[in-house]
């Protein structure tokens, strides 16, 4: 029986490819790789493009709104370089909420056993580093008058690429065991 196949980090070059690729749609492909994901995951399109900026909005707009165009580039990097998302069917209409569910608990634990100015490295299972560098790099050259609202966008972006590296996991493991 073979093994699942594991998301591996993805190197310097993969990464520029990737991001080269989401900066350099226009609005037509954009809206077309935005609406196939709200198709393949609807759940999780609403979650990340309307619950989450909706919480930033308050603290502040701006913010909300790079929050939104950092979460297309991460839509648009996972699509190029894993494949399309994979179909909410395959995963199991659950599995969404079972997983942020689980990840809001281990984020609340690490939270607490780590120092308040590194939340990001209490997770031993951060895989897309260089893409969470480049979007905190995004999120820290938005002029923002608000500490509270930088924290909460760079706590939401990394939750998103969290996500993103378990549902591509839990559609590859499902896909392998289905296959025998």
């Amino acid at each position: 029986m073979s093994q699942p196949i594991i998301m591996q980090e993805l190197s310097d070059q993969q990464l520029f490819a990737a991001l080269q690729y989401a900066r350099s749609q226009d609005e037509q492909a954009g809206r077309a790789i935005l609406e196939r994901f709200q198709t393949r995951q609807p759940a999780f399109a609403q979650t990340i493009l309307s619950v989450f900026p909706s919480v930033m909005v308050d603290l502040d707009q701006a913010m909300a709104h790079l929050f939104m165009d950092l979460c297309f580039d991460v839509i648009a990097v996972y699509e190029q370089a894993f494949g399309k998302a994979p179909d909410h069917r395959l995963v199991g209409n659950r599995w969404f909420e079972q997983r942020a569910e689980r990840l809001d608990k281990e984020m609340k634990m690490a939270m607490k056993q780590a120092k308040p100015s590194d939340p990001d490295h209490a997770f031993d299972q951060e895989r897309q580093t260089g893409l969470l560098k480049f979007l905190h790099a995004a999120i820290d050259q938005q002029p923002c008058g608000s500490k509270d609202a930088v924290r909460l966008a760079k706590t939401m972006i990394f939750t998103t690429v969290q996500l993103f590296d378990a549902l591509y996991d839990a559609a590859s493991s499902l896909q392998n065991t289905s296959v025998h």
